[in-house]
This record gives C-alpha cells, structure tokens and sequence, in this order.
C-alpha cells in the first residue's frame, strides 16, 4: 500500500498517510514516499531516512509497523482494525509510545479486548476528510455503486462480480458497478476477464480522475462498496456518512450459511429495492462516526501532541 508525507510547513508537521484523500491535517503539500513492495526493507528505511531528513520535521505522525529512525519525535496514529495479533515488534512500539491517537472508539475496544497495553496518552481523533468531501452538495442518488478504497486482490473482485451477476439474475436494473483506474493498472489480468462477463455493460472502469472528480462521483452513488475488510474502514465509513450514502463491505467469511458473495448479492438488493433501509445505513453510519471538520480534527491533534 502506498505512502504518503504531508508536510505542513507552518508547524513543520508530517504525517505518512494510508490514503492521499485521509489525513489528519489540512494539508498544503503532499509528497510521495517509497512503495513498500517495490523495496527490501532496509533501503525502503534509507530512503524514508532521507526524505525526513531533508523535511526535518519537528514531528512525524506513523503507523504501527513503520519503521523510522528514533532520532524523529513521533506519534502513533492507529487506523486500521489489528485483526487476531500484531508482529512482537508492533506490540512493542505501541508500548513505548508516549502518545498515541486512534480513530475511533471501535478500534479502541478491538485493540483493549485483545489485552494490548496502551500507555495512559491515548486520543481518539477521527481522520480527517480532504477539503473537497467536505464542500460537496448533496445529490439524489444514481444508478451505480462505485467500489472505493484499496482492493486487497483479484480474489476480491472476482467475488464482487460474483454477487453482481446475483443481483443482476434477480433484478432487471440498470445498476452499474463502477472501478477506479487502478483497478485496471493493478489487474489487467482481471480487465481481460470482463470482456466475457454477462454483465460488462454495466461495468465501467474510470479513466484518470482527481480527486475532485472522485468525491463528485462518490456523492451521486446509489452505494459505495469497500472490498477490503481492512481498508480504513473509518475513513471510508466517515466519507460515506459525509457524503449521505450508504457504505457496503464485501463480507469475509460465511454467515448462517450465505457466502460472502450471496451476502453482498443479497446487501444489493436491499439497498436497491428498500428506500427505508438505504436510509437506515446512512443514519447509522452518521451515529458512528462523528462528522466532524478539518480545522477541528486537527485541533485535537494539536491539543493531544501539545498535552503529551
């Protein structure tokens, strides 16, 4: 998954990102850090070293696992859910952190409920939206259900299809599933597969896009649909609650006897057929995770570093 820095000059604060559109802070500059499949870790570590080192940031905002130098004044931003254990080395930067911020208290009680030791620093602030999502209007929905976030393979999309073609069976709709560019960059092998899929004329495969472009198509989905269990799923749910549309996860496991994909087939359904429950998942979304601006989050941010 990419990297990204965003420096602020004003406080010389920066922060590796797991999304260029989710961040804590407003930002003015955003520079692109070393991929980390593309590296062997030690020269990933070297680069990063120095890029920092040019940056001299008076402080680094991380994530469990990345490794940086200790000479960086650092704080620990947790924004994924940990799953069923952490690396000894992850369990052990969380220990030594003298201040920690979590995005939510959902992530809070999944990592408490798995004993990991948290130090007495510890700050829920919820990512911070880029400014475009925040200034978009709101839109009556349209035919299409947009996939966001990172695609954990082709696995997953083959499944989400899957389901699509369930729901096309039941329903005669003009519903389209629309992927970003990288889907194509990153699965070509998958690309190829759509031209013998039943369905391929509803399916479309974005061009390049901004950012601006995606919140705007984002705003007027039917439902957005992450196919990553693991991917932000904060960030991805506070952007749907923002934007007043219901957000979908392709499921990972079976439940009472469904597969993940007549669970997701059977989601689309009733997202499509019942207005009322379309609702109902936009309420929720909306009680979970406060909505709140980017001056404010960041706010917090500087509250907890400047207590800490």
């Amino acid at each position: 998954m990419a990297k990204w820095v965003v420096e602020r000059p004003a406080d010389k604060c920066v922060m590796l990102a797991p999304l260029r559109s989710s961040t804590l802070i407003a930002a003015c500059l955003i520079k692109v850090l070393p991929r980390s499949g593309y590296y062997f870790p030690f020269l990933r570590y070297c680069l990063l070293r120095q890029q920092l080192n040019a940056l001299k940031p008076d402080l680094l905002i991380t994530e469990p696992g990345v490794q940086v130098p200790k000479s960086v004044n650092q704080l620990l931003w947790i924004s994924q859910p940990c799953g069923t254990s952490l690396s000894k080395k992850v369990v052990q930067q969380i220990a030594d952190s003298k201040i920690i911020v979590i995005s939510s208290v959902l992530l809070l009680d999944q990592y408490t409920k798995l004993q990991y030791s948290f130090p007495d620093k510890v700050a829920i602030v919820p990512p911070v939206l880029a400014p475009v999502y925040e200034i978009q209007p709101l839109q009556p929905p349209s035919l299409y259900i947009k996939i966001v976030g990172t695609i954990p393979g082709e696995a997953a999309l083959i499944n989400a299809l899957k389901a699509f073609s369930l729901f096309k069976r039941r329903q005669q709709s003009e519903l389209q599933f629309i992927f970003s560019q990288d889907t194509a960059t990153l699965f070509p092998a998958f690309v190829q597969k759509l031209n013998s899929y039943k369905y391929k004329a509803a399916v479309v495969i974005n061009p390049a896009q901004t950012l601006e472009q995606d919140a705007h198509q984002e705003a007027g989905a039917y439902a957005l649909l992450t196919l990553g269990a693991n991917d932000q799923l904060d960030f991805q749910y506070r952007k749907a609650s923002q934007l007043q549309v219901p957000l979908l996860l392709l499921p990972e496991k079976e439940t009472a006897g469904a597969t993940p994909i007549d669970q997701l087939a059977e989601q689309l359904m009733r997202v499509y057929k019942d207005e009322s429950y379309r609702k109902q998942l936009v309420a929720t979304q909306q009680s979970l995770f406060l909505l709140l601006d980017n001056q404010t989050a960041f706010n917090q941010l500087l509250a907890t570093v400047k207590n800490g």
